[in-house]
């Protein structure tokens, strides 16, 4: 069966709706880089799973060259490479005010 048919579930616990968003970061070793994903979730479950992202995330260390930045929230589309995914700025800002 392609991936692109899979369904998704949130990452949330108890929560059995589809994921709609890959939250992430990006992390480097000055070579290669890549998405460090840390949830995908729903919609319903999205402020608590990027509250959650934004704890691991400083929590994490990293070795002399590496760099990991803040984690970004994408929307999940079936088929799409990280890279291709769209980052969703607006819900980053609304989220990250709210907590202030």
């Amino acid at each position: 069966m392609p991936l692109e048919n899979y369904f998704i579930h949130c990452y949330a616990h108890d929560c059995a709706r589809e994921a709609i968003y890959k939250i992430a970061s990006l992390w480097s070793d000055g070579v290669t880089s890549e998405l460090k994903t840390y949830s995908l979730c729903c919609e319903t479950c999205l402020a608590d799973q990027f509250r959650v992202s934004l704890e691991k995330q400083a929590k994490c260390r990293t070795a002399p060259g590496e760099t990991l930045e803040s984690p970004h929230i994408y929307r999940l589309r079936h088929g799409q490479r990280d890279r291709q995914l769209k980052r969703q700025i607006d819900l980053e800002e609304k989220l990250l005010a709210a907590r202030s």
